[in-house]
């Protein structure tokens, strides 16, 4: 079996074939790659139906290729830099990871400022919970680009933590004002949700500062003493996020560009024939480019263009690379190619975007959502009524531990929109729970004693909460369990009788949201996937339009982006069927989603092809195939295998 006639040497980007002999393989390669011709059929089924021999042929290379990088990898790469590779893997940009260290340092300064000077000035700590808890959910929800936005954002959530905790200190005497006031602000959190992290910053810290309240209960001079605390929490989340751990365009620019390439040179190394595995390898290499055109968004770059043209040809290329194993050897040529002008196009736009930080001079903050279109009043109501029910209920288990089941149908309910995504989300919370809960009493046994360990071991779960809870929901509540139950345990709490009660909090909770979830959310699963297959498909003819007529206000490479995100929001929704999986498989949706990638990769070669000016007939003719195939697999009605583009999207729609 013939092999590739060159090696990497660990970066993707490198070529070590001698420069004569390097520009002829590249004319080889970019003439066959323009002039090959190809039937429609035949490219949909080289997309989807490799013969044997291709399919064994390209595992044999595929292993050799992964084994040779990982060896090499291991030799060339210190333990360090390998740690900083799998965390670009699964953080493209490290932006998670710095939110998660801004949270961390703010609150271990936080608690080192308030907690110390309770302990000099013989006061309970219990008056530093306010000011920890500001330092710990504010720097989740302090994305803006601009300094003056991001001071904005900062007062907002300040004071909307503020103002539902004075009010709840004020309500706490009068149990049922109180308890009317708490619903009324979830209904408020919920209808706010969707409206951008300013919004939901501020009513994530509005519900906790709330219950805060409500549980301690302070007099008149210790909730003074809160909020003069909390105004040291809003100084030392301020230096934190500006000064210790600021945000810097060019560096996480860089870090993004590193996720592309080491994603792209996963797709190079693992040659799979199973179609799955090749859509979730292209799937995030797409997410590392889109959270590069994140931070294009954000700055006015005069090479950004050039930078989103290269990151289109990367993800075609490798797209290419992954589904056509007749030219494994040019395609490999092809994608290292590519990798190499993504890199020259990216060093342009890291230097850039540090001299447009040093200048000051930024893009202009996006324009406001429209409130009245984004507020979300039916997951409102069915919160509200879900939390109405749950502390009815929780009263009855624990007249004082009754918000834990409250708040656990509020973060349940939060940026669902289908029965199936309840139902996921609330065994995870259950999941997590369970497993906090062990952890956490194992803790308190084995650090019993040792107050500095057990500072560590609450810092590492802030760090852990902060990292996963946006994302990874039940890992975030693995986090943040350990982390109550390692502070009731400091405070002096009987560890047992706390876990049990929690348990039974969180359960209660639980069950009242799915009850509520199949009975008031009309949007079952499937339907909800339905209309996100509907939105890539409408974002595929706002592509094709673009492409064809040559829209002024619109580039193609902008609607295909568009096309992206569309297809992203996609596979979160499939996420309920695919834990489903374990039960029942739905044949329908798991053979139709292999085509619509097809179709969405098909598009990206038409959006390149169109951008450069060049003919685009075999993108043309490979989408519309692709079309036709994805409208057999998912049983809509469709038209001949031949039939144009138009033809094939109004058959799978």
């Amino acid at each position: 079996m013939r092999l590739p006639a060159f090696r990497s040497s660990g970066d993707p980007g490198s070529n070590v074939l001698p420069d004569a002999q390097n520009r002829r393989v590249r004319r080889e390669a970019d003439s066959s790659y323009r002039d090959r011709p190809q039937a429609a059929a035949d490219t949909c089924l080289g997309y989807h139906n490799m013969s044997i021999a291709a399919s064994l042929c390209s595992r044999a290379r595929g292993f050799h290729h992964a084994r040779f990088n990982r060896s090499a990898t291991r030799r060339a790469v210190p333990p360090s830099s390998r740690l900083l590779t799998r965390l670009l893997g699964s953080d493209p940009g490290l932006l998670r990871f710095h939110t998660a260290l801004r949270s961390v340092t703010a609150c271990l300064l936080t608690g080192v400022v308030t907690i110390g000077w309770t302990v000099q000035v013989h006061r309970p700590p219990t008056l530093a919970a306010f000011a920890l808890l500001f330092a710990m959910v504010a720097p989740l929800f302090l994305r803006d680009a601009t300094p003056r936005g991001w001071f904005r954002s900062l007062a907002v959530i300040y004071g909307t933590g503020c103002a539902c905790f004075i009010a709840a200190s004020a309500l706490a005497a009068w149990p049922l004002a109180a308890d009317a006031a708490f619903l009324a602000v979830l209904f408020a959190a919920m209808l706010v949700q969707a409206c951008g992290p300013r919004a939901l910053g501020g009513a994530m810290t509005g519900v906790v500062a709330f219950y805060l309240g409500l549980y301690l209960h302070p007099t008149l001079v210790h909730g003074f003493t809160m909020l003069g605390l909390s105004m040291v929490a809003l100084v030392i989340v301020a230096f934190t996020g500006r000064v210790l751990v600021p945000t810097r365009p060019d560096a996480t620019l860089r870090r993004a560009l590193t996720a592309v390439t080491q994603r792209a040179a996963t797709v190079l190394a693992d040659r799979r024939a199973d179609e799955p595995e090749a859509v979730r390898h292209l799937s995030l290499l797409n997410e590392a480019a889109l959270a590069v055109e994140e931070q294009l968004g954000l700055l006015d770059l005069p090479g950004a263009q050039r930078l989103r043209a290269c990151l289109i040809d990367v993800e075609v290329v490798a797209g290419q690379h992954a589904v056509d194993s007749r030219r494994l050897d040019r395609s490999d040529v092809r994608l290292r190619i590519a990798l190499r002008r993504l890199s020259r196009a990216g060093r342009d736009a890291v230097a850039s975007a540090a001299r447009a930080a040093k200048t000051g001079v930024k893009r202009p903050a996006s324009a406001a959502l429209a409130w009245r279109d984004a507020l979300a009043w039916l997951p409102a109501c069915r919160a509200t009524t879900a939390a109405l029910i749950a502390m009815l209920i929780g009263h009855s288990v624990s007249p004082e531990r009754w918000f834990w089941a409250v708040i656990t149908t509020f973060v349940v309910f939060l940026g669902t929109r289908s029965r199936g995504d309840t139902i996921r989300k609330t065994g995870e919370r259950v999941l997590g729970t369970l497993a906090g809960v062990a952890v956490s009493a194992a803790l308190m046994g084995a650090f019993h004693g040792m107050p500095w360990l057990l500072v560590a071991a609450m810092a590492a779960c802030v760090f852990g909460w902060a990292y996963f809870i946006l994302t990874s929901y039940g890992q975030g509540v693995f986090f943040i369990t350990v982390l109550v139950g390692l502070v009731y345990g400091e405070l002096g709490f009987a560890i047992g009788p706390l876990i049990e009660m929690r348990v039974e909090e969180v359960f209660v909770g639980c069950v009242v949201s799915i009850a509520v979830a199949v009975s008031m959310m009309p949007l079952r699963t499937s339907r909800h996937v339905d209309t996100k297959v509907t939105g890539v498909l409408d974002a595929l003819d706002e592509v094709l339009r673009v492409c064809n007529t040559s829209v002024e206000a619109m580039h193609p490479l902008t609607a295909m982006r568009a096309l992206d995100r569309r297809w992203h929001e996609l596979r979160i929704a499939l996420r309920p069927l695919q834990t489903q999986r374990v039960f029942a498989w739905n044949t329908q949706v798991e053979l139709a989603v292999g085509p619509l990638f097809a179709c969405v990769q098909a598009a990206r070669e038409l959006a390149r092809e169109t951008a450069r000016g060049a003919a685009a007939d075999e993108a043309r003719a490979r989408l519309s195939g692709a079309l036709a195939m994805f409208a057999a697999r998912s049983g809509r009605n469709t038209t001949e295998p031949d039939a144009a583009v138009a033809g094939g999207l109004v058959a799978a729609r």
